[in-house]
C-alpha cells in the first residue's frame, strides 16, 4: 500500500504537518519519515534534471516510492504525436531513482476525447513506448474512453488505468472501472487519485467532509487489493483541505498502520 500526497512542498503544512521552522529543503526528508510514497506534480511542468532525481533518491528512505506525472509536453502539447524521444528521455532520467521509482502517470488532457485520431495516437504510443521495466498508469478524463478496446489495450500493454475522483460524479465511473479491473487486472498494481474540485485556498486543515466518498473508496480498495500486488494512491489538498489527514483516514479505514503526527519540534 503506497499512499501519500500529491507533492510535499506546501508552506501551509508547516505547523500542521511539518514541525515549526521546517525549511523547503528539509520537507522531503520530513515527509518521508511519515508516508511511504508521493506523487511528483512538478514533473508535469517539465522533466526533472538528473541531479534533482538523484537528490530525491538520496533524501528518502530505501522503502520509499515516487510516482511521477509525465511532462505536459508529451501529453498536452504533442498529444502523443512525435513524442517518443522526449518520453524516452524522461523515462531514462527518472530511472535514476532505481527501485524507488514506483510508477509513471500518463495523464491525458480533459479535452482529449476518444476521437479516431486521438485513439490512434494514444494506442500507438502505449504499444510502442511503454517501458517493460517501469510501472505505467494511464489517466483518461473523458468517460467515453472506457470501452472494451481500452481495457484490452491496458491488458495488452500491462498498463494500470488510473481511477480518479475529481468531483462526486466521478464515483459512479470509479465503480465501473474498478469492477472491470477486479475481474481482469491489466497490471499487477492499481493507481488511485483523490483530487477534489480546486475550490480551496488553504491547506492546513480538513475543511470538506468526504465521508460518503471514502465509504465507496474503502470498498473499492479492498476489492482491488485481492487482485493486485501494489496499490498506489495519492490525495490532493483540494480533496478535503489537508492531504496528510486524508491519507491517514484512508489508512485507518483499511486497518493499515497510521503514521504518527510530526508537528513537534525535532530534537537535535
Amino acid at each position: 500500500m503506497w499512499l501519500g500526497g500529491q507533492g510535499w512542498q506546501y508552506k501551509d503544512w508547516i505547523g500542521s504537518f511539518y514541525p515549526e521552522g521546517t525549511q523547503l529543503k528539509d520537507m522531503l526528508p520530513e515527509y518521508a519519515r511519515v508516508f511511504r510514497s508521493v506523487e511528483v506534480d512538478s514533473s508535469y511542468y517539465g522533466a526533472p534534471r538528473a541531479g534533482t532525481v538523484e537528490g530525491w533518491r538520496r533524501h528518502s528512505p530505501e522503502d520509499f516510492r515516487f510516482a511521477l506525472k509525465t511532462p505536459a509536453e508529451i501529453t498536452h502539447e504533442r498529444r502523443f504525436r512525435d513524442a517518443d524521444a522526449p518520453f524516452a528521455e524522461f523515462v531514462e532520467t527518472v530511472r535514476g531513482l532505481g527501485p524507488k521509482l514506483g510508477a509513471i502517470l500518463i495523464q491525458c488532457p480533459p479535452d482529449f476525447d476518444p476521437a479516431p485520431d486521438h485513439r490512434e495516437a494514444l494506442f500507438r504510443f502505449m504499444r510502442t513506448q511503454k517501458p517493460a521495466d517501469v510501472n505505467v498508469a494511464l489517466e483518461l478524463r473523458d468517460w467515453r474512453w472506457y470501452d472494451d478496446a481500452l481495457f484490452a489495450l491496458a491488458r495488452e500493454c500491462g498498463v494500470a488505468l488510473a481511477v480518479t475522483e475529481g468531483t462526486h460524479a466521478d464515483l459512479q465511473l470509479a465503480n465501473q472501472i474498478v469492477d472491470e479491473l477486479v475481474a481482469a487486472p491489466p497490471a499487477d498494481f492499481a493507481y488511485l487519485r483523490w483530487l477534489g474540485d480546486r475550490s480551496l485556498t488553504a491547506y492546513d486543515r480538513v475543511q470538506i467532509s468526504r465521508t460518503n466518498s471514502l465509504d465507496v473508496w474503502e470498498r473499492l480498495m479492498r476489492a482491488l487489493g485481492r487482485g493486485v500486488r501494489d496499490i498506489y494512491g495519492y490525495a490532493n489538498n483540494h480533496y478535503q483541505g489537508h492531504s496528510p489527514a486524508t491519507v491517514r483516514e484512508i489508512l485507518a479505514r483499511l486497518g493499515e498502520p497510521i503514521p504518527p503526527e510530526t508537528t513537534a519540534p525535532r530534537l537535535l
